[in-house]
Parts: structure tokens; C-alpha cells; sequence
């Protein structure tokens, strides 16, 4: 089971078990982690669970795709090195040791 750290604005974290979620905002969503409401389920349609991916493991996943793109673009102006949509990264055991940093705001 891939352990994921989910850092916290101010710094503080949470190691969880992935267990059998399907996508990082499943895990997330299931241990009540802040500021990520993720509003619409993982539906691809709000950018309520973006997330700080460090340059190394954003090279080790897959890019985000043209939607994700588009959704955090439209809710931001702009999408910021790194970020992505939790509910698009799926849980593999390649994710085991993978570190989030939540942003202040989902805005």
C-alpha cells in the first residue's frame, strides 16, 4: 500500500495509507485532510483539490491532460508550476512515498 504525505499550508503533515482508494483525492477525502474539499467527487468539473506536486514527482507521473488543464486554468488564470488535480492522479503502488503540498487556497 503507497504511503502519501499531504503538507499543509503551514507546514504541518500527514503521512495516510492509500488502502484501496482510487485516486489521490479519494485518500484524501477519506481522512478528512483540510482544504481540500473537492466538491464535485472527482467528477473533473470544480478544481476544489489541487495540489503542489515537487518538480521530481511531477516528472514521474503522467502530464495532466488537456481538461485538467483547461479546469485549473480557468479557475486560476493560469496553472502554476506543479499543480494538478488530485482526483486525476490514480493510486499505484509507484506512488509509495509521494509528497502533496496542499495550497492556502483553492482559489
Amino acid at each position: 500500500m503507497p504511503q502519501i504525505t499531504f503538507v499543509q499550508p503551514d507546514g504541518s503533515q500527514r503521512v495516510l495509507e492509500a488502502g484501496d482508494a482510487a485516486t489521490v483525492m479519494h485518500v484524501a477525502i477519506r481522512h478528512d485532510v483540510a482544504l481540500l474539499p473537492a466538491e464535485c467527487g472527482g467528477q473533473l468539473a470544480c478544481a476544489t483539490c489541487m495540489v503542489d506536486l515537487p518538480a521530481d514527482w511531477a516528472a514521474r507521473l503522467p502530464p495532466a491532460g488537456p481538461d485538467e488543464h483547461d479546469m485549473i486554468e480557468d479557475r486560476l488564470g493560469s496553472v502554476p508550476e506543479g499543480r494538478r488535480l488530485c482526483c486525476q492522479i490514480a493510486v499505484t503502488a509507484a506512488l509509495d512515498g509521494l509528497v502533496l503540498r496542499i495550497p492556502p487556497s483553492q482559489d
